[in-house]
């Protein structure tokens, strides 16, 4: 297994966005049955890691990543990020993102990240990515490694159209990644070691992810200083949500209609906040969340944000 050379519960905003968390929130329990296909879900023996050389890390910027390259192809992938070069302006370091939530009066201007949780897949992911190109928005997919592999097109459509990659665990089985509700650092470390490997085998060895999402939200858990210390030493950063579409809370605070998806993924805009991280999801039988975001990204841009993707 590769050396594995680092969020506590968010003051402030997402103190004030814990209740209404479900299935990535405040009920792991109910999310288990609703966020994650079912075959992510099958328990399984962990399987040691392949070793992979650390690539060397550095500090994130604050700012979004350097212009690309004119001579080179604007929807190709920008080499050791997580997205193509054209999204180069738009793309914020995951770290600086979270930095944003803690202190929203920190942000240089009102930002919105769509963030969808739980693909790839040939249907809703899909369907998601062309409601995104229809808006002409970006958004950051945080993928199952144990999926990749059944949706390469998927995701390498998902980079060529401007958007981030982020990992997701590699089996999304809460069991393993947190027995007795606390997070086993070696499990953590063996799938972030797989989805990495799955995400090179598609999009190649420049690929490089800096940002992780907890199965769940790191909200949701106990004792995970060492799996953050251990990610943070690849230079990777975890990330969770302030405002969300309701697409994978227990069925009693579920959305029932689009409008009320739409009312409660746009919450961010009534409550004055200034960065928005949005949970959603692209999984198969999100049917509702695909509906809904035309009239979201409508909201968030006569709100005036500006769209960004986490890289």
């Amino acid at each position: 297994m590769t050396s594995f050379n680092r969020r506590s519960l968010l003051t402030g905003t997402m103190a004030a966005m814990a209740v209404g968390l479900g299935a990535c929130g405040s009920s792991p329990q109910a999310a288990q049955s609703t966020s994650a296909p079912a075959s992510s879900e099958q328990p399984q023996e962990p399987t040691p890691a392949t070793s992979l050389t650390p690539e060397p890390s550095s500090s994130p910027s604050p700012e979004p990543s350097a212009s690309p390259s004119p001579s080179a192809s604007p929807d190709s992938l920008m080499p050791k990020t997580s997205h193509n070069r054209a999204a180069a302006e738009y793309a914020y370091p995951s770290e600086k993102v979270q930095a944003w939530m803690k202190d929203p009066s920190s942000a240089p201007e009102k930002i919105v990240f769509l963030t969808f949780d739980d693909g790839p897949n040939h249907t809703n992911s899909v369907q998601i990515l062309d409601a995104l190109k229809a808006g002409g928005v970006h958004g950051t997919f945080f993928v199952v490694g144990n999926l990749v592999s059944s949706a390469p097109e998927t995701l390498k459509r998902e980079i060529a159209e401007g958007h981030s990659v982020a990992m997701h665990s590699y089996t999304h089985n809460y069991n393993k990644l947190y027995p007795g509700r606390a997070g086993s650092v070696e499990t953590i470390k063996d799938e972030y070691n797989k989805t990495k490997a799955a995400l090179e085998e598609v999009l190649g060895a420049d690929f490089k992810t800096n940002t992780w999402r907890y199965p769940g939200g790191h909200m949701s858990w106990k004792k995970l200083e060492a799996a953050d210390e251990a990610l943070a030493a690849e230079g990777v950063h975890w990330i969770d949500w302030n405002c969300l579409t309701g697409d994978a809370e227990p069925k009693n605070r579920q959305p029932k209609d689009v409008a009320g998806m739409v009312k409660m993924a746009t919450s961010a805009i009534g409550e004055g906040l200034k960065v928005a991280v949005m949970l959603a999801h692209d999984a198969e039988g999100k049917d509702m969340t695909v509906k809904a975001m035309p009239q979201i990204i409508s909201a968030y841009k006569e709100a005036g944000y500006k769209f960004g993707v986490i890289a």
